[in-house]
């Protein structure tokens, strides 16, 4: 799983997406380099992606922010956890909830909140005019699983068609797994978006 931290070099203000893992290694790299993280993120509130939240949210003094569909999950972490042989997650509740729409800002950038269920009814992407932070919407020659409670394949390509891909092909995408990718890559080599893979 991607943690993401994205950094206003100008302000040295940051986003921190996704505290399910390197937690402490994103605080104490923040500390170092005199980093403020001025808003902690879920782009979906899979157990993998909010794992160590607790721990973000208590070191931060930040609620973290998403979807309202993501609050039901918030009730089912043990659940997940037994499911795929976690250890159970300290538990966490947040009021401060994102939809497609809303803003937020970070130095002189703004990242547009598109919502794109399908992998999860709560998933969220944020562009910002260059880069894509995905979460597990659209990866490298791959694109979310849809066979876990709450996952819709119809509804996963269609916002993935409709939301993503039109963004401009240079944009660089920053999934919740695996490597980098480009838009404009995507379209040519993703076998589920150029009709050799059909997602069931």
């Amino acid at each position: 799983m991607n943690t993401t931290l994205v950094i206003d070099e100008a302000t040295s203000d940051a986003i921190f997406f996704d505290p399910g893992a390197s937690v402490q290694e994103t605080l104490t790299y923040s500390k170092e380099k005199g980093i403020k993280i001025i808003h902690l993120i879920a782009t979906h509130c899979h157990l993998d992606h909010i794992s160590s939240a607790s721990e973000a949210i208590n070191a931060l003094n930040l609620d973290l922010q998403i979807h309202s569909s993501g609050k039901d999950f918030l009730t089912t972490l043990d659940v997940q956890a037994d499911m795929f042989g976690l250890p159970r997650p300290a538990p966490f509740s947040t009021n401060s909830f994102l939809d497609e729409g809303d803003q937020i800002s970070l130095g002189t950038s703004t990242f547009e909140i598109l919502h794109c269920p399908g992998h999860s009814p709560d998933s969220l992407c944020f562009y910002d005019g260059e880069i894509l932070i995905g979460g597990d919407v659209l990866f490298h020659r791959s694109v979310g699983r849809t066979d876990i409670p709450g996952g819709d394949s119809a509804q996963l390509i269609n916002s993935i068609t409709k939301k993503i891909l039109p963004l401009p092909d240079n944009t660089l995408v920053y999934p919740g797994h695996g490597p980098t990718t480009i838009i404009g890559d995507e379209k040519i080599h993703n076998p589920f978006l150029n009709g050799k893979l059909k997602l069931v």
